[in-house]
């Protein structure tokens, strides 16, 4: 065999062919070539020095060849960014978040450029404590991020450890874990009294839902961070009992979001207010149950405050909580906003008086247009739907109040609406008294699109009465319930000498509507009521122009075909096709049911709407 490796340019991963003896080197021959016999200790140590010096070489080697590698000319302070952007990516990612470390196993330079990188280390990692100070000692003095959720065993020790370097903490995030409660007072206790390159602060405390008593929920010390955090842009505290007085607020801050686990303690409207004056910068606040008590007379020497960089507010709490708020605040009109009421049953007074107060705080930008008397214009509702939130069985009521910027069709809300708003609670009746109050207090006279979708409001005749008499309305969708669809259809239903409802209306949209949803069996009547109405529209005032039917339950092909043949020609029809007929039972599976059955009542149904 050649002692000559054809591929020995793969170095780490191919074994060389045994050498010849002549080939060692002379300090080997000598070691191996000895006459006589010596001490075998003697040989075994010659033997390993020569190993060790061997080893020394082909790690010298080693190094050299990487010195010819194609990274090799790169600066050590280009390196170290790639390290540092490397790291990032792998934070973002899908990867293992410690991956990225395996770039000072790669070589010894590598391994030195990345050791002499605080940046690169200073993104704290909480595999172990043990790895954690290892971290910290290698940033040296570069600016801290620590975003730590709660694992089975807390380190809570090297935790306060990081947290006694204040100085150092540019972002942070502390969050309890699910099965376990992360000793924040503790480790806030180990803060300095001032955060000066803080922008971050994140808190997230434990999750007491089952329990009571204000020993149980956590809350910041008295003095945290007393004399404050000057560039602080980011803060948010949840599942904390939150006392005012004790929160690091700064002139800097862009967001605000703070949830209070104990509603019965609550700021003054004096230092609340104080506090919203100093926040011109604030772009998004979200609050719960942290407004001051509608009894609380309180206040600065000016009112309202203005809050001009706002864009997005949301707020829980209940009705006359938040119609103090808005009487004393003015908000752009750019702001999106988001309620949550906390009554479970709101006075129908109380809301009235809550949405004049929002219909006066929500201004349009300083450079706006004022009406007479400099009240403030304001943008009509064009939009307007009432939908289940995706995490909560709960309807809410979505406005939108500007074009461009409406969805682009009913199967989206998106962008996302200008107000909305709900009930913490799943009350179909407060949904029923909160519509009023809007179609009242703000001006929905030009609405335009209306969608109900939701399987948690019942739609009475007073709820239709609201929106029939419309004279911009053009698009209605019915979702999920036929009880809302059978409401629209009496409400579409023209009287004698009365003007005809939803007189502006081109285009119905029908989606997820069960035609049998009392499960007896028989969905004909509920076809045919809607063949009916339909049929009437467009004898006494034919401006549809545009029937849609998607996902609907319970609707079958020949109940389509007599739809098709009771309207006319002109209208935009469109039919999914999807037949899900569902809902019979056990019983009704085992009857011998006979198909002349159908036909014959098929064909009655028919004669009965070719009488109407």
């Amino acid at each position: 065999m050649s002692s000559t490796d054809p591929k020995g340019d793969n170095h780490d991963n191919v074994q060389a062919a045994p050498l010849h003896r002549s080939t060692y080197s002379a300090a080997t021959r000598a070691i191996m070539d000895g006459r006589t016999r010596p001490n075998t200790q003697i040989v075994r140590e010659q033997a390993d020095q020569r190993i060790a010096e061997l080893e020394s070489e082909i790690r010298a080697l080693k190094t050299h060849r990487n010195l010819v590698a194609d990274t090799s000319p790169l600066p050590p302070e280009i390196l170290s960014k790639i390290f540092i952007t490397l790291r990032v990516i792998v934070a973002n990612g899908y990867s293992y978040r410690s991956s990225w470390a395996r770039v000072t196993h790669v070589c010894s330079h590598w391994r030195a450029v990345a050791l002499d990188c605080p940046a690169l280390w200073s993104d704290l990692l909480f595999v172990n404590p043990k790895g954690t100070e290892v971290m910290l000692q290698r940033s040296k003095n570069a600016p801290l991020t620590v975003k730590f959720t709660s694992y089975p065993s807390p380190s809570t020790d090297i935790l306060c450890k990081i947290a006694s370097q204040t100085s150092r903490l540019r972002e942070v995030e502390l969050r309890s874990g699910p099965s376990t409660t992360l000793e924040l007072p503790k480790i806030l206790s180990s803060f300095e009294c001032t955060a000066p390159i803080l922008e971050k602060l994140v808190l997230q405390g434990a999750d007491l839902y089952y329990k009571t008593g204000s020993d149980k929920y956590q809350t910041l010390p008295a003095d945290f961070l007393r004399n404050g955090a000057p560039t602080l842009q980011h803060l948010d505290i949840t599942q904390f009992a939150i006392h005012w007085d004790n929160l690091p607020t700064s002139t800097t801050l862009t967001h605000l979001r703070l949830d209070n686990s104990m509603p019965e303690n609550r700021p003054t409207q004096k230092l609340f207010l104080e506090t919203l004056a100093n926040l011109s910068l604030l772009q998004t606040m979200i609050l719960s149950a942290c407004l001051p008590h509608s009894d609380d007379l309180s206040h600065p020497g000016s009112l309202p405050i203005t809050l001009p960089s706002l864009r997005t507010l949301m707020l829980q709490d209940f009705a006359a909580e938040l119609r103090q708020f808005f009487t004393a605040i003015q908000i752009p009109r750019q702001a999106r906003i988001d309620i949550e009421l906390s009554d479970r049953e709101p006075e129908s007074e109380n809301l009235g008086s809550l949405f004049s107060a929002l219909r006066t705080s929500w201004i349009l930008s300083n450079d706006g247009d004022l009406g007479a008397n400099d009240n403030p214009v304001q943008t009509d509702i064009l939009d307007l739907r009432i939908v289940d939130a995706m995490s909560r069985a709960i309807p809410r009521i979505m406005c939108w109040n500007s074009n461009p910027g409406l969805p682009p069709n009913f199967g989206v809300e998106d962008p996302p609406a200008n107000l909305v708003v709900s009930l913490a609670s799943d009350s179909a009746m407060g949904i029923n008294l909160l519509l009023p109050a809007i179609a009242r207090r703000l001006d929905i006279s030009s609405l335009r699109s209306l969608k109900i979708a939701s399987d948690y409001i019942i739609v009475t005749k007073e709820i239709m009465a609201l929106f029939k008499g419309l004279t911009k309305l053009s698009k209605i969708a019915i979702w999920k319930s036929y009880d809302a669809l059978s409401q629209f259809l009496k409400a579409l239903k023209k009287k004698k000498e009365h003007a005809p409802s939803f007189p502006a209306l081109r285009s119905i949209d029908l989606h997820g509507i069960d035609f049998d949803e009392d499960r007896i069996g028989d969905s004909i009547e509920a076809v045919l009521a809607l063949v009916t109405a339909l049929k009437n529209r467009e004898m006494s005032h034919p401006t549809i122009k545009q029937f849609t039917m998607t996902q609907c339950i319970n609707f079958m092909e020949d109940h389509w075909e007599v739809l098709r043949e009771a309207l006319p020609e002109e209208i935009e029809m469109y039919w999914d096709e999807v037949e899900d007929m569902v809902g019979l039972s056990d019983e009704e599976e085992d009857y011998d049911y006979d198909e002349s059955d159908y036909v014959s009542e098929l064909d009655h149904w028919i004669d009965a709407l070719a009488s109407v």
